[in-house]
């Protein structure tokens, strides 16, 4: 990797500012190197609504990274964004996960459905002031790509969404605050409550100057539609570019949203969290125009991509996870858009998501015990025994950074620890990123000036390094090509997953008790997996370019099973020649050549 570049953040321009122990001040952001890992080309791809010139040469972005290294690219290419909504996490206290469905086609088997089990998606437990920190950066990373006429969107709701006002006050300054727009939603109370229901989110709507989009008159069609029509006195043109606050009706976001509808073809995914379409439709008619950069930093399951695309906007999606972007990807391809996925190279290597990986590798660590079953403060991610006392372990996350700032943070609650117990000789610190100045000598000097206890530092490279073996486990395949007059017969013979073999192995051992007639009856759910073990694919994509380096998947040929479908195994082609790529149940992906090298 070729010499770090870094590009400087603009300090905050408010006057509120959130004061709490550990506050960071960031004042650059990281450009790492990025590689194109595919090009998604629809040779008939038609935009719903007219051709424009503006921004004709931007080639709509699907980014594997973080939002702060994602902008910091951005800013190398000089691109400026017109719209960001974000959904961030909520600092909630809960991790967000999905069912894994065998791709049976629907039959039915001994087990009641064809699920073996959920994986998580992302965790969203922080402690707050490591969250106000990581978002902080994330929105001034953000404030520095924003067009001068852009908006920016965040969607929270009433775990934090307090704070990040304040907070956003501070980065695009409190004259720049527009609305706090409440998106109520319904559904079923709980038993036993105690308070009313907690049933509506708060979305911070900021500009980056005086002047923003607000398109009125297609907020005022859409909102007929929902709430029966205006009368024609409020039917007035189009208001854009305000330098005052614009007189906006309140009765434009007034709407209710059912737990699943469609757009113009576009369908919900049921990804964890995934925020309804009518939502992002309206936010991207109210504060872009056709042909504008739309920007979502923590994409998801991709419906900000996919409405912008839908409603002729260019669009620009992030996210860190591989099971985000993968959904993103099918999804995008579906709406027939034109895009390039580049991958973020930070030097981390991750197994599926963040959340996937920090479970897995501390679960893999002998003796590892979480900081809840050692009551230790939620600071630390757990302890590593060490003799006859665990070594409590910060983890400092893949999100973040080791800085000189945040190490102060750890040696004062280093010094609090160290007060408490006797018996504590060392603390680990394990990190993803850190400043190139700090080095075990650099923590040994500052820390000894504090505190008498050892602080080793463990990069998580090398941590992942020690158990790739286990961490990534290949998937096997076999697959047959046979002649056949001017085509190629190309038939997946053989299909294993060592993981989701494991997966169904830990389903299996799983013992679900029934009431039945007024007695306890254990049943063994037993699910075998076939001889060719089709069922455990999610999706196949073939690429006949044969580009260096990069997939270029030919469309005509993807196969992609639903929770109810099976992929096909056998398909056509017109060369024996071909990349073919294999995606499982559970996200991972293989790439194999024919013939084989």
């Amino acid at each position: 990797m070729t010499k770090l570049k870094k590009y400087n953040i603009s300090p905050a321009k408010g006057q509120a500012l959130l004061n709490f122990d550990g506050r960071n001040m960031p004042s650059a952001m990281d450009l790492y190197e990025t590689e194109i890992v595919e090009k998604v080309f629809n040779k008939n791809n038609e935009l719903p609504l007219k051709e424009t010139t503006l921004n004709a040469d931007f080639i709509n972005l699907l980014l594997q990274g973080d939002c702060l290294s994602a902008c910091a690219y951005l800013k190398e290419k000089n691109i400026k964004i017109d719209l960001v909504y974000i959904d961030p996490p909520f600092a909630s206290g809960a991790n967000y996960a999905k069912k894994i469905y065998l791709r049976n086609g629907g039959k039915e088997f001994e087990a009641d459905d064809n699920t073996i089990g959920e994986e998580v998606m992302y965790g969203d437990i922080w402690q707050k002031e490591d969250y106000l920190n990581w978002l902080y950066e994330r929105l001034l990373a953000i404030r520095e790509v924003m067009s001068e006429t852009g908006s920016i969107y965040v969607h929270l709701d009433w775990h934090i969404g307090h704070y990040v006002k304040v907070m956003m006050d501070e980065v695009f300054g409190e004259e720049n605050f527009i609305n706090e727009i409440i998106w109520c939603y319904t559904g079923p109370g709980s038993p036993n409550m105690k308070q009313f229901s907690r049933k509506h989110h708060n979305i911070f709507w900021y500009a980056k100057s005086e002047e923003w989009i607000f398109n009125e008159a297609d907020i005022r069609v859409a909102s007929e539609v929902h709430s029966g029509g205006f009368n024609n006195e409020m039917n007035s043109p189009v208001s854009k570019g305000y330098s005052q606050k614009g007189k906006i009706p309140e009765t434009w976001w007034e709407f209710a949203v059912s737990e699943r509808f469609k757009v113009d073809g576009v369908n919900r995914v049921d990804y964890p969290t995934e925020k309804p379409i009518k939502l992002l439709e309206r936010i991207i008619k109210a504060s872009s125009d056709e042909g504008m950069i739309v920007a979502d930093f923590f994409s998801g399951s991709g419906t900000t991509a996919t409405v912008a695309h839908k409603l002729g906007r260019k669009f620009i999606a992030c996210d860190i996870g591989i099971n985000a972007l993968q959904t993103t990807r099918d999804r995008l391809v579906k709406a027939k858009a034109n895009f390039d996925i580049l991958k973020i190279r930070d030097g981390l290597r991750l197994f599926r998501n963040p959340a996937q990986t920090t479970a897995k590798l501390f679960s893999l660590i002998d003796g590892f015990r979480s900081a809840k079953d050692l009551e230790l403060d939620n600071f630390w991610i757990g302890a590593i025994p060490k003799g006859n006392y665990y070594s409590p372990v910060k983890f400092v996350g893949l999100y973040e950074k080791l800085s000189k700032e945040l190490l102060d943070v750890i040696i004062q609650e280093i010094i609090r620890l160290e007060d408490t117990n006797d018996s504590l000789k060392e603390i680990t610190v394990i990190y993803a990123h850190k400043d190139k100045e700090i080095d075990q000598n650099y923590i040994d000097k500052e820390a000894g000036k504090k505190s008498e206890l050892k602080i080793k530092l463990v990069s998580l490279d090398s941590l992942l390094a020690e158990k790739k073996d286990v961490l990534f486990m290949p998937d096997n395949v076999s697959i047959s090509v046979k002649k056949d007059g001017e085509k190629y017969k190309v038939k997946i013979e053989k299909f294993f997953s060592p993981y989701l073999k494991k997966k169904i192995d830990e389903y299996n051992d799983k013992k679900v008790t029934k009431v039945l007639e007024g007695k306890e009856k254990e049943l063994e759910k037993k699910i075998k997996i076939s001889e060719n073990g089709l069922e455990l694919i999610e999706s196949v994509q073939f690429d006949t370019t044969l580009k260096k380096d990069i997939w270029t998947s030919n469309l005509s040929l993807e196969d992609k099973a639903g929770v109810k479908e099976k992929i096909k195994g056998e398909y056509v082609l017109d060369t024996d020649k071909f990349l073919i790529k294999i995606r499982n149940i559970a996200g991972d992906e293989i790439i194999l050549p024919f013939p084989s090298v």
